[in-house]
């Protein structure tokens, strides 16, 4: 019955839609930037469940919450437990959207969010809130899975290119979101406050269609049509949906397997080249610094600027300059890029090392230099925006032969969880057992090692074809 009428009321909207907007042979791009801003909806709750920590932490370690005094050991689990379910869920998610397609399991996405918020704003201890941490991954598991691969397959490269930062911008605006309301109301009203976006997500979702991909893999050839022809807005969509079927037919036909990963010499060094640059990615400490970001400035003493207020400008900096780079970094050299960004975060991070050890360990007064960490931060977010942000991610698509890409992009999404779990807790415990300045040096020293890495082994991606990329790996020694 709900799913009958769910169909109704599509085709009622349809109609209405396409006497104001007619159908033509040249189509329309609207339903695809639609349906792009609806799935975006859940990244502005990821981004703002992940920020959430951000302002939450100082209030829990201060016995100044709604829920009493957690140490920082506790509150470290906080940022790994999320990592941890979307490792687990992320087997489940492949299987389901091999079986049930990518628009129920997006919509689905909506309900672990929604009841994350609620667990948060009710809990009256830490429990429930882990409980609500886990959740959390399982949304961030089907955001980097499902909403991506939904989002690659309905658009049109015209599109893609104009459009395709739309879900990473609004993962940042929901962390913006979430420091500047948390500057203005508690974290709990600012919990409740987010729960819009999924309940929103819940309402749209049903509206958009499915992946013309996924019903061609499952032979429902007619069904593909029907949806390609609302994506395009088009009368005759019967050349797409050919080729589209043939490049189906031709993926299946080259599909390689797991072993193929780890035992062909060139899919090997794709796997270490893309695992390398994970991994200084996350050891530049940005996961890190972005959960623990208003700890760190409450504990740098600034005076000139409040932790909320510099909070709030470090997500600003980082919305803004994930919006200015992103459609510019793609259009020159990859190691030139990765180098400079890694070089730019070990001068920033730096700054941070010889403010901190001056206040920890002589009598210098550093009162009219507090503002030293902001100002550090937000250069060292500018550089990490202009390579280490979205190259490693464009890269692996890039290294990957498209025999093993799936294989390759599970184990690539897998370590990132891996690597977001390790680096919280790595900062946790130099905070714990070390000075302030003596964690700056660690993820200093990390970003001086990549940029070493990225300069040296990188290979040089730009304006090369998969096939040229592939030639480049086989002949690497």
């Amino acid at each position: 019955m709900g799913v009958s009428s769910n169909l109704c009321l599509m085709k009622m909207i349809e109609t209405v839609v396409e006497k104001v907007i007619p159908k033509s042979a040249e189509g329309s791009d609207f339903v695809q930037i639609a349906s792009m801003f609806v799935v975006s909806i859940g990244a502005f709750s990821t981004g703002a469940l992940f920020t959430w920590l951000s302002p939450a932490i100082p209030h829990l370690i201060r016995n100044t919450s709604y829920i009493g005094q957690i140490s920082i050991e506790e509150a470290s689990y906080l940022s790994m437990l999320p990592g941890v379910s979307m490792i687990v869920s992320s087997f489940l998610i492949t299987s389901a959207m091999k079986h049930i397609g990518r628009k129920p399991i997006i919509w689905f996405m909506a309900l672990p969010q929604a009841l994350s918020w609620i667990l948060t704003g009710e809990a009256k201890s830490i429990t429930p809130i882990y409980i609500a941490r886990i959740l959390n991954g399982i949304g961030e598991g089907i955001m980097f899975s499902t909403v991506m691969a939904y989002v690659g397959e309905i658009l049109t490269p015209a599109v893609r290119g104009k459009w395709g930062n739309v879900v990473t911008c609004s993962m940042g605006l929901g962390q913006l979101s979430m420091a500047a309301l948390s500057a203005s109301v508690d974290i709990v009203t600012a919990a409740y406050i987010h729960l819009f976006a999924p309940l929103l997500q819940i309402l749209l979702v049903p509206f958009l269609p499915e992946s013309p991909h996924y019903l061609l893999k499952k032979g429902e050839r007619e069904n593909a049509k029907v949806a390609l022809m609302r994506l395009r807005w088009k009368t005759d969509v019967d050349c797409e949906l050919s080729a589209m079927s043939e490049s189906i037919e031709r993926q299946r036909s080259e599909a390689g397997s797991f072993k193929d990963l780890f035992w062909i010499p060139a899919n090997r060094r794709a796997l270490l080249l893309v695992l390398g640059l994970r991994t200084f990615q996350q050891l530049s400490g940005i996961t890190a610094f972005v959960i623990y970001a208003q700890y760190i400035f409450e504990l740098s003493g600034a005076r000139s600027v409040s932790e909320e207020v510099s909070t709030i400008i470090v997500f600003a900096s980082l919305f803004l300059f994930s919006m200015v780079c992103l459609p510019i970094v793609g259009k020159y050299s990859r190691r030139l890029m990765l180098t400079a960004s890694s070089a730019g975060c070990a001068i920033s991070l730096l700054i941070n090392v010889f403010h901190f050890y001056i206040l920890e360990e002589t009598e210098v007064d550093v009162s009219d230099t507090s503002w030293t960490p902001l100002l550090a931060m937000v250069c060292y977010i500018a550089f990490y925006s202009v390579g280490l942000l979205f190259l490693p991610t464009l890269m692996t698509g890039e290294l990957f032969a498209l025999s093993i890409k799936n294989h390759g992009m599970l184990v690539s999404n897998v370590y990132l969880a891996l690597t977001t779990i390790a680096v919280p807790k790595i900062l946790q415990l130099l905070l714990s057992n070390f000075s302030m300045y003596a964690t700056f040096i660690f993820f200093t020293a990390s970003c001086l090692v990549s940029t070493i890495f990225c300069w040296f082994c990188v290979p040089e991606t730009k304006g090369k074809t998969l096939e040229e990329i592939q030639q480049l790996l086989n002949k690497t020694k």
